[in-house]
């Protein structure tokens, strides 16, 4: 058998309740003067919080002609260092190369590779966290109230990047004249002590060429931090209409950073591949300021709904491991808060 649904066995007792509450929240409003005193605990949802992870330049080359002829020179595919003779007559037996093709007429090219500085940026929206804060009223003009505000929170940062690097890979080739010897054949690796086929021992020309994103540089990049920032400043709240009010203020802002960085990465470039990883913890302040604003709406004599946006600059806090470097760019963030506040 069907039965007929009846509206006034589901909504009669909610019903009874809500006129039962309406009284008392009509009379929030009148009671909101005499409150001075205002806790209030938020969830918080960071945004713009980013991260750039940036890899060391490796741009260090053998010396160049202007250096003598008395120094030793180290490439990607050879060698050119000073003999027992000290490079007598500007010639050295001490020196070796790798390939045939390096032989070029009456010369011998040598190489030397590095890496331009690359970096990349990444996030990890939402950064999630609490704030906590209180609020003492200075006066009750009639517009509304206005007071000092501190205001104490947590977020947590955890960015991660595994996305490929490219960096600008910088080549120098010197070339050594063979004043008419006709070299071994490749490979070759003369010695200190000698004897064997001499060369010129200073480079007759440098010539530089750069291949624009030449090297994947492939690996992982985190950033585990800890942000405890405190505020501190004026507070307005201003009624609006029934129970809603528009709660605004802003003023100064410290932050406290934990951070763990790590990295593991590999590329190729000149020489071959290059692997290396490595890991360092740091704390720091990055001081600045923040402005806010936000709805709160009385549900309760002593209690309001609340949610709103904060703005906060705090500037860069760096740190660097073997070369690398993690910045975090604290300076457009953005909190989006919503929690409850306790009036008394």
């Amino acid at each position: 058998m069907r039965r007929s649904f009846r509206f006034g066995r589901l909504f009669g007792p909610a019903l009874s309740v809500v006129l039962a509450v309406v009284p008392l929240l009509a009379g929030a409003q009148d009671e909101a003067d005499t409150d001075w005193n205002h806790l209030g605990l938020n969830f918080r949802a960071g945004f713009n919080i980013r991260a750039r992870f940036s890899t060391p330049s490796s741009l260090v080359f053998p010396p160049g002609p202007g250096a003598g002829s008395a120094v030793n020179r180290q490439y990607n595919d050879g060698f050119v260092n000073v003999d027992s003779s000290g490079n007598q007559g500007g010639q050295t037996w001490n020196w070796g190369y790798r390939q045939a093709s390096q032989v070029s007429g009456n010369n011998v090219l040598m190489h030397a590779s590095g890496l331009e500085r690359a970096s990349e940026h990444a996030t990890d929206d939402p950064n999630l966290g609490l704030d906590f804060n209180y609020v003492r009223d200075i006066a009750h003009p009639s517009w509304g109230q206005w007071g000092i505000k501190v205001g104490a929170a947590y977020t947590r940062v955890d960015v991660r990047d595994a996305a490929p690097m490219s960096a600008n890979v910088e080549t120098i080739t010197d070339k050594y004249p063979l004043n008419g010897v006709t070299p071994p054949m490749a490979p070759y690796s003369g010695s200190f002590s000698g004897p064997g086929p001499v060369i010129g021992s200073k480079p007759s020309s440098r010539t530089t060429a750069i291949a624009p994103n030449g090297a994947i540089i492939t690996g992982d990049h985190s950033l585990e931090a800890s942000l405890f920032d405190l505020r501190l400043g004026p507070s307005f709240n201003i009624p609006l209409f029934n129970r809603f009010s528009l709660q605004t203020g802003g003023g100064l802002a410290v932050g406290l950073v934990y951070s763990h960085f790590s990295f593991t990465e590999s590329s190729t470039a000149g020489a071959g591949p290059v692997s290396a990883s490595g890991s360092s913890t740091r704390t720091g302040l990055v001081p600045g300021a923040y402005a806010e604003a936000g709805f709160a709406y009385r549900i309760w004599r002593s209690t309001s709904l609340f949610t709103g946006a904060q703005f906060e600059y705090l500037g860069d806090f760096q740190q660097g491991a073997d070369g690398r470097t993690a910045r975090l760019d604290f300076g457009r963030t953005v909190f989006y808060e919503f929690g409850l506040q306790w009036h008394f």
